[in-house]
């Protein structure tokens, strides 16, 4: 699980977790340190939006080609 250190830790893994920094730790030791109060579950973001190429300020056939001299 994904989480959030809000206070300097240590967990049994040999790891000196920094507070503010996000780790991937197993679920069982990630519960014991949200209890706590050690950590915060990382919330996932979700899907960025796709971009959308219709919203054009003019259509495409508007365009006037430049003819030869």
């Amino acid at each position: 699980m994904k989480v959030k250190i809000l206070k300097k830790c240590f967990i049994g893994t040999g790891d000196n977790l920094a507070a503010g920094s996000e780790h991937e730790v197993p679920d069982n030791i990630a519960a014991k340190l949200i209890s706590r109060g050690f950590a915060e579950q990382k919330r996932s973001v979700g899907r960025p939006k796709k971009v959308v190429l219709e919203d054009r300020a003019f259509a495409a056939d508007e365009l006037e080609a430049p003819e030869g001299e």
